[in-house]
């Protein structure tokens, strides 16, 4: 399997290769493992123009000669963000106070079914989180992605709960993920 380059930025990186990224994201998450409606590309188009303006929006892409072949990002929460709303179990109040820099949200991160199992999206995790100077890192994943939630879990990420039902998004239910990055650190 040939190697691959990692290129690691901020919103511009993610400007200069909306159309590759926004590609792979439609080949990995169109697949039927995941629920994926009509308006999910446009969608994720609108939400990756947003989200790269924010200052604390960080990416890392995977690309072997010219073809990109995953890639991560995120930014940080802010503290007025609703991530811990509409959990049916109560989560603790320590655990789920925010404040400016606590956690790193990963917002996705995409491998292409060729490339899969040859430690790419571990290594696209590492290099991300990595440069992050938040004590925790966020995710959700779709309920039905078992294979997803298994690889996270083989990372170390600790599921949290399924939030949900979340009104107007599909699908409405989504598990959660957290990874203490102090501990990861100190590794």
């Amino acid at each position: 399997m040939p190697d691959f380059s990692i290129e690691h930025g901020r919103g511009e990186v993610a400007r200069r290769h909306r159309s590759a990224i926004c590609e792979l994201y439609d080949a990995v998450f169109s697949f039927p493992l995941f629920v994926w409606s009509e308006g999910d590309s446009d969608s994720h188009r609108e939400t990756l123009a947003e989200i790269s303006a924010d200052d604390t929006f960080e990416i890392v892409l995977a690309i072997d000669g010219r073809v990109m072949v995953g890639f991560a990002y995120g930014h940080r929460l802010p503290a007025s963000h609703g991530w811990w709303n509409d959990f049916p179990q109560e989560l603790s109040p320590d655990f789920t106070q925010e404040w400016e820099g606590r956690t790193f949200a990963l917002i996705d991160l995409a491998v292409r079914e060729d490339r899969r199992g040859g430690g790419i999206g571990g290594r696209l995790l590492s290099s991300l989180l990595d440069s992050r100077t938040e004590e925790r890192a966020v995710l959700s994943v779709q309920p039905t992605a078992a294979v997803t939630k298994g690889i996270y879990e083989h990372l170390g990420w600790r599921m949290v709960g399924r939030k949900g039902p979340i009104e107007n998004v599909l699908p409405s239910y989504w598990d959660i993920y957290v990874l203490d990055l102090k501990s990861e650190r100190q590794r």
